[in-house]
């Protein structure tokens, strides 16, 4: 039987989706990271109908329905850093991506810079009614939307989650370091997701 929940928040893995978890907290809702709350979830991995590999892994996509669909993220070079760094040297994790993405012939930069670019294509494609940029005050974006579609009487109190959720300790990565180990297509497709957020990728160091 397919369960009903209301919210399914959706990125890629280190963009924030624990992040979201706290963020909806703040309003009220139950929601869980790569576990199932009351409310809903918040997971990368249920981008598709599969099972997860971390937390819960009896839970899949296709057992779910959920009235909303979000997406998070922040600046797509800081994910792909972070991927670079911390993600994909984990296994299960790149063997899960790798079932839906093909890495042949890439180097390890230019797995990052296509998993990132893939996983949020797979999830734009799903129409989320709402997109929210972790880095670029998130607590108000979700505030107006609660307040539009769920008719939530709430009153903006401008609180900012301070304290950094789920992060992992990594190395910085260059712009030029990235240039340098990829490929021009994904280059060229990566800014283009930055400029379709309104990330400015040249300015990074």
């Amino acid at each position: 039987m397919v369960e009903k929940r209301k919210f399914l928040i959706l990125g890629h893995p280190r963009s924030g989706t624990g992040f979201m978890v706290k963020l909806f907290q703040l309003f009220g809702y139950d929601i869980g990271h790569e576990k199932m709350g009351k409310d809903g979830i918040s997971s990368w991995m249920f981008a598709v109908e599969d099972y997860q590999v971390y937390c819960d892994n009896t839970l899949n996509r296709q057992d779910f329905i959920f009235d909303y669909i979000i997406m998070n993220i922040r600046h797509p070079f800081d994910i792909v850093c972070s991927t670079y760094y911390t993600e994909n040297i984990a296994k299960e994790s790149l063997e899960y991506r790798k079932k839906y993405i093909n890495f042949d012939g890439l180097n390890e930069v230019e797995m990052a810079v296509k998993s990132v670019l893939e996983w949020y294509k797979r999830i734009e494609l799903q129409r989320p009614i709402l997109k929210v940029c972790i880095d670029k005050n998130p607590e108000e974006k979700l505030f107006y939307f609660l307040k539009r579609f769920e008719n939530k009487e709430l009153i903006f109190q401008n609180v900012k989650i301070k304290e950094k959720v789920n992060a992992r300790s990594h190395p910085d990565m260059d712009y030029s370091f990235l240039k340098a180990n990829c490929n021009k297509n994904l280059m060229s497709q990566l800014e283009n997701l930055c400029e379709l957020y309104e990330y400015n990728i040249e300015k990074i160091p």
